[in-house]
């Protein structure tokens, strides 16, 4: 196995934050994790306001989720493919020829398109890159 370079392991570091957050958005279909009828029956708290009975992600979720939509879609499907999916029974994630068919694809296509879509996100958060390896 090859050793990543930093600028590919704060990538796929991202990457991986960015896909817990989804996931757990895509699980929730919009709705808190906990029970919401408990939490408006658990009465008053120190916090006036509204309560937000949805999951909320940290800060840093929205900045790598604004980077992620500028790509073209079809890179942003193979990363929800591979990063926002749960993982099996078994605790093992889906394989690129169980997930490619989902999407209408090749596991090629898709192993690709991953490449791609890495190589964009890189250059959105590295752009002095652009320059030394062209």
């Amino acid at each position: 196995m090859r050793k990543l370079s930093h600028e590919d392991s704060v990538v796929e570091s991202e990457c991986k934050r960015w896909g817990f957050y989804l996931g757990r958005q895509y699980a929730a279909e919009g709705y808190s994790p906990s029970s919401t009828l408990a939490q408006i029956y658990s009465g008053r708290s120190d916090n006036p306001g509204h309560r937000i009975l949805c999951t909320d992600p940290p800060p840093i979720f929205w900045e790598i989720n604004a980077r992620v939509l500028m790509l073209r879609r079809e890179y942003y499907e193979v990363l929800v493919a591979r990063y926002a999916l749960p993982v099996k029974a078994d605790g093992q994630p889906y394989r690129t020829t169980e997930v490619a068919p989902l999407l209408g694809i090749t596991a090629e296509v898709f192993a690709d398109r991953l490449y791609l879509a890495r190589k964009g996100y890189k250059r959105m958060i590295f752009p002095e890159l652009q320059y030394r390896y062209a």
